[in-house]
């Protein structure tokens, strides 16, 4: 199955590539967008991966969807990275996991752009296009911390960005991607070593937090009770295992009440 899963996902990127962009329609919340692309590949993935499981449930970004359940489910974000998409900016991907009993046992992270293909499996490591990946041992103050604003929650900003000068003037330095999949791949490869963002869905964190844990790292959920749950729509914090501590330490400073 993991052969047949990486071709759907190459097959959903080439989509990106193709950037027949015709239709950019906003949804609730500042800059909020979604495109004829995002959901040419949706219904792409759901029939394809419907037909790889029979019987499998889907929760996708561009629908409406039922709470996750115990049965096998396929929750997919078709392109994290949609503003980064429509400006041509290429740090957009194809997120795609695998939950059973409520939990995810595979995901994938396709980036089109670059041919990187970030993979792992319940208990089997975590590989960058087929090579194991680790989190680092940076320490916290020469980490590189990845942020996300949370655009669409303007409520939020505050919060986040004074958590983000924290990570900026506490770590080596902080990094915006625009794609919360990306980042936490990007954390479990090494490329930097903290992760946040105020407010995420299922389908931006579910693939990435198995690989994140596949790769030595830890990934919470600081404002609701701190194990991830995948129907919660909630703050996310992930950081290699010499970060994590003070990290949350950056991120409970600020967020003392919030829910």
């Amino acid at each position: 199955m993991k052969n047949e899963l990486i071709r759907i996902a190459r097959k959903a990127g080439e989509f990106f590539l193709e950037r027949e962009l015709t239709e950019i329609v906003s949804k609730e919340g500042h800059a909020n967008y979604v495109t004829n692309i995002d959901c040419r590949v949706q219904a792409y993935l759901e029939e394809a991966l419907g037909r790889l499981m029979p019987g499998s449930r889907f929760i996708g970004e561009e629908k409406e969807n039922q709470a996750l359940g115990d049965e096998p489910t396929w929750i997919v974000d078709p392109l994290d990275g949609t503003t980064n998409m429509i400006h041509d900016y290429r740090l957009s991907a194809v997120s795609i996991a695998l939950c059973r009993m409520k939990k995810p046992v595979l995901g994938l992270i396709w980036q089109p752009y670059t041919g990187e293909l970030f993979y792992a499996e319940t208990g089997a490591g975590a590989f960058l296009n087929d090579r194991p990946i680790h989190v680092t041992g940076t320490p916290f103050r020469d980490a590189l911390a990845a942020v996300g604003t949370a655009p669409y929650y303007e409520e939020l900003e505050d919060t986040g960005m004074a958590i983000a000068r924290d990570f900026l003037h506490e770590c080596a330095d902080i990094r915006r991607s625009g794609s919360a999949a990306l980042d936490l791949a990007y954390l479990a490869c090494g490329r930097h070593e903290i992760f946040f963002e105020m407010r995420l869905k299922p389908w931006d964190y579910a693939a990435g937090s198995l690989i994140v844990q596949e790769a030595g790292g830890k990934i919470m959920m600081p404002l609701a009770g701190g194990e991830p749950d995948y129907n919660l729509s909630t703050a996310v914090l992930a950081a290699n295992p010499v970060c994590m501590d003070q990290a949350l330490e950056v991120f409970r400073r600020h967020t003392s009440g919030e829910k």
